[in-house]
């Protein structure tokens, strides 16, 4: 190469670390240089010609102006002197040399090494990574052990996990150790969301055609009770806290998260604004924390506190259909299917260091839920009607779990083993929390965090004591006792102690119209407020008619056994849309832009 003040150089000093030239050009503009010759078996010309390093200081010319016969650099060894200012290997060259780095480090220049951090590379470890200079160890968390074929892996010691998923007509179970399938419960009509209390062996699951929440016993799955019986629309999403004994719930019809406790009592509504289409909700009642997906116009995965305070959205970019969502409570991370941008994503929970775990439309075709467990990420797909499975943190090693075509329109599925629900103190065990109705887990923020947070079902108010929930006071008194009422408070307060005078000498008898006036004014004054309720109702409900129009993620709710329905404006296409899914999802929702069907 030349230099500014055109003398010539060999290709391979420029940029080597070491001014070459006496101006020092020889290592300017270097963040931009890419190197396309191999330094250990190839030399550099410049311009991009290498030469085998066979053909350096050979006394012929090789490259075009002879950089490969540099004179002052042919039969010299720069690593005898100081290591050539390398911090770890010098390799000596025919023409030069060059610094290498031991194994565990890395340049960071030309000549200085710095150790590799091997903990931040994804799933260098599965649970503890201890980075250690030139290399790193793994080690586990409680109740699991490292691998004896891989030491960097960690296995359950204890149970046999299985994978709970939901196929509409009935509920499954497959064991992971020898892909054997069972039914657990039979004769359902559309079966959608579910989760379970391993502690009890109970599970709860949505039926979206019957509009309620059932619950059984896992190994008597036919011994079925409702638990939410009415006031509930599509429910897509289930998760119960297996540590408060609580049922949480997405309705996409009424467009809120619910919550109850297990036997459907004291029912309330978490979250009801800015809710479009929520879909997917997990739970870690170990941090009192709740993240749920909304696939709506906006689409975005949230998260609040599990009494409902300190909501924030976490993921708001470059996302579409977030149909699936899971918590990886050793790794602390949540992981997602997105079934319009065919990815499984990850992120922290508090939305930070979010990568995505693997994109490919041939096993992500349309997802709907995932799970996780030690390793891997299984998740349920509509199109391919099948479970997969693949490395939660590399994505490779993506496999079908269940043949093609052979699980019919798979819902929403969970690992069932315990240590998917870990133990943790209840703090609302003694006294329910001194809580007169619900005691809920509070979210962790920081260590001065309240664990517990006291609440209210629906139709009750909380005292200022933040403890009792009462009724609103009901009053049955007339208007003519009521001014009849103040004017006696008004009269004794104002008595003074030391007067003669009797409460009957200052009594005064009420006046008829002035207790006429009133009663106008405050008939006035409902009527005023019921209209502008009723109107507001009206808008509410235009809206969404109008809103549901622009959505065009398939849904299954089924009506009837041969015709469906959708839930948002009972619109039907007029042209049917082909699929591969099934029944479920014949129809999607229509679109503005034709051009964006999933299919």
């Amino acid at each position: 190469m030349f230099t500014i003040d055109k003398t010539c150089i060999s290709g391979h000093l420029h940029c080597s670390g070491h001014p070459d030239c006496a101006d020092g050009s020889d290592e300017l503009d270097c963040g931009s240089i890419i190197t396309k010759c191999n330094p250990k078996t190839q030399f550099d010309c410049g311009g991009g010609s290498c030469i085998p390093l066979a053909q350096v200081c050979n006394g012929r010319q090789d490259c075009p102006n002879w950089e490969d016969e540099p004179k002052d650099k042919c039969g010299v060894n720069e690593c005898l002197i100081n290591n050539g200012g390398c911090s770890q290997k010098c390799v000596d060259m025919p023409a030069g040399y060059h610094c290498e780095c031991n194994a565990g480090y890395k340049l960071v220049d030309n000549t200085t090494c710095r150790d590799i951090n091997e903990c931040e590379i994804p799933g260098s470890c599965s649970q503890i990574c201890i980075n250690e200079k030139g290399g790193y160890k793994c080690d586990c968390e409680k109740g699991y052990l490292r691998d004896p074929r891989n030491l960097t892996k960690c296995k359950a010691i204890e149970g046999h996990a299985s994978l709970l998923f939901a196929r509409r007509r009935d509920i499954r179970k497959i064991s992971l150790d020898h892909h054997e399938m069972t039914s657990i419960v039979d004769n359902t009509n559309s079966a959608t969301a579910l989760d379970f209390v391993f502690r009890t062996g109970m599970i709860f699951w949505s039926d979206v055609t019957d509009k309620k929440i059932y619950k059984a016993p896992i190994d008597e799955g036919n011994d079925r009770s409702a638990v939410i019986t009415d006031d509930i629309t599509t429910c897509d999403g289930l998760a119960v806290d297996w540590i408060y004994d609580h049922l949480y719930w997405t309705d996409t019809g009424k467009n809120n998260i619910e919550l109850a406790n297990f036997d459907g009592k004291m029912r309330k509504v978490l979250i009801h604004d800015d809710l479009e289409e929520p879909r997917a909700i997990a739970l870690n009642p170990v941090e009192g924390w709740m993240f749920w997906t909304d696939w709506g116009s906006n689409a975005k995965i949230e998260r609040a506190g599990m009494d409902g305070s300190h909501r924030q959205t976490i993921v708001g970019y470059d996302v579409r259909w977030p149909n699936g969502l899971t918590l990886d409570l050793m790794k602390k991370r949540i992981n997602w299917v997105d079934a319009k941008l065919n990815i499984v994503s990850s992120c922290d929970y508090n939305g930070g260091n979010r990568r995505i775990v693997l994109a490919s439309p041939e096993f992500l075709r349309h997802p709907f839920s995932i799970t996780t467990f030690e390793d891997w990420v299984y998740w349920t797909d509509w199109d391919k009607a099948a479970v997969f499975k693949a490395n939660k943190f590399t994505g490779l090693e993506a496999q079908a779990v269940t043949p093609s075509e052979m699980v019919q329109h798979p819902m929403v599925i969970h690992v069932y083993h315990p240590y998917r629900q870990p133990d943790c103190e209840n703090h609302c065990q003694a006294v329910n929390g001194h809580c007169s109705h619900l005691c809920l887990p509070a979210p962790q923020i920081n260590k001065h965090s309240p664990k517990i947070s006291c609440a209210c079902p629906e139709g009750l108010r909380m005292l200022l004591d933040g403890l009792t929930c009462v009724q609103d006071e009901i009053t049955t008194t007339t208007d003519h006792e009521k001014v009849s009422n103040r004017t006696t408070t008004f009269t004794e307060n104002y008595i003074p102690k030391n007067s003669n005078t009797t409460k009957e000498q200052i009594e005064t008898p009420d006046d008829p119209g002035i207790v006429a006036g009133i009663a106008i004014v405050i008939s006035l004054l409902a009527l005023t407020i019921l209209g502008i309720a009723v109107y507001c109702i009206y808008r509410h409900y235009a809206d969404r008619n109008v809103t549901s129009m622009n959505f065009d993620n398939p849904v299954y709710r089924k009506t009837t056994e041969d015709q469906f329905s959708l839930e948002k404006g009972k619109f039907q296409p007029t042209r049917p849309y082909l699929s591969t899914v099934g029944e479920e999802a014949q129809h999607p929702l229509t679109s503005a832009n034709t051009n964006d069907l999933p299919y």
